[in-house]
């Protein structure tokens, strides 16, 4: 069975797509579990809701940002402010 250069255009289109969807999915992971980190590395524990809000965000810049939040912080408090505030941001 051949298959027509169209069809091929459409299926290399789609795996490009998810390449670049999975790359930035990969991305943002890594972004929020340096914020875990950071956080447990200063703080200590932190509420699996804190983890949930985190894991919502997809915007790359507002991760990077609250990275920066994260090494700030010196209460849990602060960095849950921060991210109250970045959540109302984006909505």
């Amino acid at each position: 069975m051949e298959t027509s250069p169209l069809f091929d255009g459409i299926r290399e289109k789609w795996i490009d797509q998810g390449i670049q969807q999975g790359i930035q999915k990969g991305i943002q992971q890594g972004i929020q579990d340096t914020i875990l980190d950071a956080l447990e590395e200063n703080i200590g524990r932190y509420p699996e809701s804190l983890v949930n809000s985190l894991r919502a965000i997809r915007d790359i810049d507002m991760l990077k940002m609250l990275h920066r939040k994260a090494v700030k912080a010196k209460t849990i408090d602060e960095f849950v402010q921060a991210l109250n505030e970045a959540m109302r941001k984006n909505n």
